[in-house]
């Protein structure tokens, strides 16, 4: 534990006082009297530029009948796995990859459109391939600093400086399929799929998308991108957990707002489980739902074939129900997941065709006393 109050501290005239504290909370090293509080950020931020740059990579998107169009990628391997994101491209088109002032042409491993990640793999007889490690836990909190690499408008690679501003599901009512951080960097064409950064040179995230005029962006969690690599390298596609079931927020928007139950789908795992319309969502697979993006959060991460409990209240009484995880079918509705809290736009969405299920219910596999 740093002993902060053993040193008595002076501000030289160039530094003032807010920022010295700003510098020690982001944990940036500061030698008082020596260079000023610029010059310590700007050199940290060059060490992880250099120590990381090797392996991020400019790529080439050759669409038919189409401009190239170019954006950022890293490896994640030594073996020359790149990812990257997808930013609406399909599977047919080419990619290739500059790797020391040449281009390759890559093998797309696989493209998933719902995280905006594309896998590459880049051959060469050069190897190991420089490489950048995905942070395993991620432990991040609002005011961290990171940094991102890429290449702003084709041009040579370079660092974005900014703080993590948010961790959100949604933005402008569009759902992001799990948590991304929200970065208040400035982030230019070119720069979408670079690595997100820490302070210890680990991935925390890809940049998947620049807003507000490049004035800040999001990036999808290291996490996710696992999940999504994995499945890519084994499957050729990522599988969704999918159980058919909606739902939406009533009430408040605070922490009296409770997310509830608001559609079952047929031919789905939940039929015939017990579940039902207006059942108060607890927790799922023993994540605590308090918010929507729990709930993203919770579905997200489930695998296929897998076994989750459900905690619900129905009637005051806390219930549990047990779902084995099927594959999200690819024509799933969009509003399968999350549907509008607003009760006119919930009557919108509830007639259009898809019927409610009519199947017969069955008890819960446990009731659940008051103290679970």
């Amino acid at each position: 534990m740093k002993q902060w109050w053993l040193f008595k501290i002076s501000f030289p005239k160039t530094v003032p006082s807010f920022l010295f504290f700003f510098l020690v909370l982001v944990g940036i090293p500061y030698a008082i009297g020596s260079e000023n509080l610029f010059e310590s950020i700007g050199k940290e931020v060059n060490r992880l530029f250099e120590s990381n740059k090797n392996a991020v990579v400019r790529i080439r998107i050759e669409k038919r009948g189409g401009e190239d169009s170019y954006c950022s990628g890293f490896f994640i391997d030594p073996k020359g796995i790149v990812i990257t994101a997808s930013a609406g491209q399909s599977a047919e088109a080419l990619f290739y990859v500059e790797y020391r002032n040449q281009w390759h042409i890559a093998k797309t491993v696989g493209v998933d459109e719902r995280s905006g990640v594309v896998v590459l793999q880049v051959s060469d007889d050069q190897k190991p391939f420089p490489y950048l490690k995905l942070a395993k836990s991620l432990d991040v909190a609002t005011g961290m600093p990171v940094i991102g690499i890429g290449f702003p408008y084709n041009l040579p690679s370079s660092p974005s400086f900014g703080l993590i501003a948010g961790k959100e599901c949604e933005y402008l009512n569009h759902f992001f399929p799990t948590t991304h951080l929200r970065i208040n960097a400035r982030i230019n064409p070119g720069q979408v799929g670079g690595p997100l950064i820490n302070s210890r040179g680990l991935v925390i995230g890809m940049i998947t998308m620049s807003v507000k005029e490049e004035e800040w962006s999001y990036a999808l969690p290291s996490n996710a991108i696992k999940k999504v690599v994995d499945d890519l390298c084994q499957f050729g596609k990522v599988r969704y957990g999918w159980v058919g079931v909606a739902v939406t927020k009533l009430g408040k928007e605070d922490a009296e707002g409770k997310v509830v139950v608001a559609r079952l789908f047929p031919n789905t795992p939940v039929v015939g489980s017990g579940l039902r319309e207006g059942d108060v969502v607890v927790s799922i697979n023993g994540k605590k739902i308090e918010n929507l993006s729990d709930v993203m959060d919770a579905s997200f991460f489930v695998s296929v074939g897998q076994k989750i409990p459900v905690k619900v209240i129905r009637d005051g009484k806390p219930l549990l129900f047990e779902f084995l995880v099927g594959e999200r079918p690819l024509d799933a509705p969009s509003g399968s997941t999350i549907l509008p809290s607003s009760p006119e736009e919930l009557k919108k969405v509830w007639t259009n065709p898809l019927p409610v299920s009519t199947a017969p219910l069955s008890p819960p596999i446990e009731k659940t006393n008051g103290s679970r």
